[in-house]
């Protein structure tokens, strides 16, 4: 230290000579006006400029011009002013033009009898932070959207209490509440009234963040009251320091799934009562026709045939409606006369059960369908209306035209179906109360129904106990300018 040196001059020396020699942050002084009156090596780095570049310009050169034009240095100047400090976030200019995104504070600078003297800047490039904010910012955007706009599952935030915080499409499409319906509501209204009795929904919650996570599938309800068959994940969710943070429920409607499991049960049960019974019949006529003869031996043979041709029916249900899972996405529509369609079906069944029982509308039906499937169609209906109506009983086919569409409409005088069963007769496995004596396996029906909306149609049935039952079929016409292009008659093709 010199003889003109004091301690306070040489600690002023070396804080001069610190600021100076930081690279990592541009500080900088201004006078009371915002005029550059230090710079140092951080700046130097940072902004681009030299120090003979920028020593007495305004520290407005480092700002966009949009943050100039909206008087941004002189708002930030006037706030330390009136603060002691003040501080921006925001796009800074380089000597190069480039930009960078930097943190920014301000602080007012007084001498020793706290006269304003100007001002010390301290800028820090936050670029990659900000960066990862905004990525971090259109990752999480896009994921609300995302979620947001799923329909076919419910997806929606719950804080730790069970309380939902978000709402989805597929939340309001699945369980029939909007989303200011729902938000800051228990998920346990969701649940049935004996899940809420019983606790499940607390428990689920538990398990939830005891595990991680956990499954559960049963019943849950709408808004409306009713309910569907529910597959439920609920996961326990943390946030980057790993604190609970609440729930992230995903719902998924599985009715269809319940529903044909019940029905596959259900068939499964008098399937095996179905085969059973022929089977055991048959064994026994066999064992009779050891000691048979002469008529008795005839009878006997035609009950073991009759038994048997009903086992082979059965069978050959399942296997026509396993193929054509498999193979119905092969279909191809034509414009056909159907009329011709229905009466080659009705041939076909003459030296059978429907002989002369069948009478088929000579008329001429022009639809877009397809030939082979239709005659299917027509085939199983008429084996249906046949089988349930009374021997002495004919089964009538005609046709009718409503707007656009074509109606194949089989009529019989038989015993009907029950009311009870008409919701659910078109369904898989289903033969409805009043059949369950008669065999077969409950797949004629839905056989009919998916080849029909595999040919953009649609069917319907009307029956009443006693008077009989009329399945119609709606086709989509042929135009009046396609007629004569329309495949007239021919049998369906193999």
């Amino acid at each position: 230290m010199s003889p003109e040196q004091t301690p306070d001059t040489v600690r002023a020396d070396l804080l001069a000579d610190l600021v100076a020699q930081v690279a990592d942050q541009s500080i900088i002084a201004l006078d009371l006006q915002g005029t550059i009156v230090s710079w140092n090596a951080g700046a130097e780095r940072l902004e681009g400029y030299t120090r003979d570049e920028v020593m007495g310009r305004s520290f407005a050169m480092f700002y966009t011009e949009g943050d100039r034009r909206s008087g941004l240095p002189g708002e930030l100047l006037q706030r330390a002013r009136d603060d002691g400090h003040g501080q921006h976030q925001g796009w800074r200019v380089r000597h190069d033009g480039t930009t960078f995104w930097a943190d920014v504070t301000i602080t007012a600078l007084h001498d020793v009898e706290s006269r304003p003297t100007g001002f010390a800047e301290v800028v820090r490039d936050l670029t990659e932070q900000h960066q990862l904010e905004v990525r971090l910012r259109e990752s999480e955007q896009r994921l609300r959207l995302l979620v947001g706009q799923v329909v076919d599952y419910a997806i929606i935030a719950l804080d730790p209490q069970g309380t939902i915080e978000t709402w989805n499409k597929g939340a309001e499409r699945l369980k029939g509440y909007r989303e200011d319906e729902a938000i800051g509501r228990s998920f346990a209204m969701l649940y049935t009234q004996e899940d809420q009795r019983d606790g499940l929904p607390a428990r689920l919650l538990q398990e939830a963040r005891r595990q991680g996570r956990v499954e559960h599938t049963g019943w849950r309800v709408r808004r409306d009251g009713s309910r569907f068959w529910a597959d439920v994940t609920l996961t326990a969710l943390h946030d980057p320091q790993g604190r609970f943070t609440g729930y992230a429920k995903v719902t998924r409607d599985r009715t269809d799934v319940k529903r044909l499991e019940e029905a596959q049960d259900a068939f499964y049960a008098t399937f095996t009562h179905d085969f059973r019974t022929p089977v055991t019949v048959i064994k026994g006529f066999v064992e009779a026709l050891r000691d048979a003869d002469g008529e008795e031996r005839d009878e006997l043979l035609d009950r073991v045939e009759a038994g048997t041709e009903r086992l082979l029916s059965m069978v050959e249900g399942l296997v026509s409606f396993a193929r054509q899972r498999v193979a119905h996405a092969d279909l191809q529509l034509d414009d056909i006369d159907v009329a011709h369609v229905a009466r080659s079906a009705a041939r076909s069944l003459r030296t059978g059960p429907g002989e002369g029982r069948v009478a088929v509308s000579g008329d001429v039906a022009l639809v877009r369908a397809n030939g082979d499937a239709m005659h299917r169609v027509v085939t199983n209906l008429l084996v249906n209306a046949l089988k349930y109506s009374g021997g002495q009983t004919d089964v009538v086919v005609d046709f009718v035209r409503e707007g656009d569409e074509v109606g194949v409409r089989v009529r019989d005088s038989g015993r009907g179906i029950h009311p009870d069963d008409l919701a659910t007769i078109f369904d898989q496995f289903e033969r409805g109360r009043l059949a369950t004596d008669d065999g077969g396996s409950g797949l004629g029906l839905a056989s009919t129904r998916e080849l029909v909306e595999l040919q953009q149609g649609r069917v319907v049935i009307d029956s009443d106990l006693d008077v009989g039952t009329t399945v119609t079929v709606w086709l989509q016409r042929v135009g009046l300018g396609r007629q004569e292009e329309a495949q007239p008659a021919g049998h369906p093709r193999g």
